[in-house]
């Protein structure tokens, strides 16, 4: 090794690892992230008046198989079950709502009760296969890599 230090190496200092995790709050990543805006949705959102079950939905769930009939998401949110039976037969529009109600777009949602969640997690799958020649959602992804 000769004497003369490499014109494209890096010099380092030792500091405690303390210091280093300082260092990095006071000038990383975190120190230009933007806190997220938390918005209050419960001031947004108008009281949703309790909407019954509508014969459509109510006709569509009886065609739906016995497995994946959300009868849950019925009984607690048939405001929910209304709008799903609306959009069945409009491929892109359903496909687009049950997503909408499997994701949180917004943050810090509460989400829906694990039965509820489960049954349109059941149905989403169900509504997948119908339309993508009996592949699951999985499937489909793997086909196209």
């Amino acid at each position: 090794m000769s004497g003369k230090p490499d014109p494209g190496s890096l010099d380092f200092e030792k500091v405690s690892l303390t210091d280093a995790r300082k260092a990095l709050e006071e000038t990383g990543p975190a120190a230009y992230a933007t806190p997220k805006k938390t918005e209050n949705w419960e001031e947004k959102r108008s009281a949703a008046a309790s909407e019954p079950l509508s014969d459509a939905a109510a006709a569509w769930m009886a065609e739906l198989p016995e497995s994946v009939r959300p009868r849950q998401l019925a009984l607690r949110y048939a405001r929910l079950a209304n709008r799903i039976c609306e959009a069945w037969q409009t491929p892109p529009k359903c496909e687009k709502l049950l997503d909408e109600l499997m994701m949180d777009r917004r943050g810090g949602r509460k989400g829906f009760p694990l039965p509820v969640a489960n049954e349109l997690a059941t149905l989403r799958d169900h509504f997948f296969r119908l339309h993508h020649q009996g592949k699951s959602a999985w499937e489909h992804v793997e086909m196209g890599r």
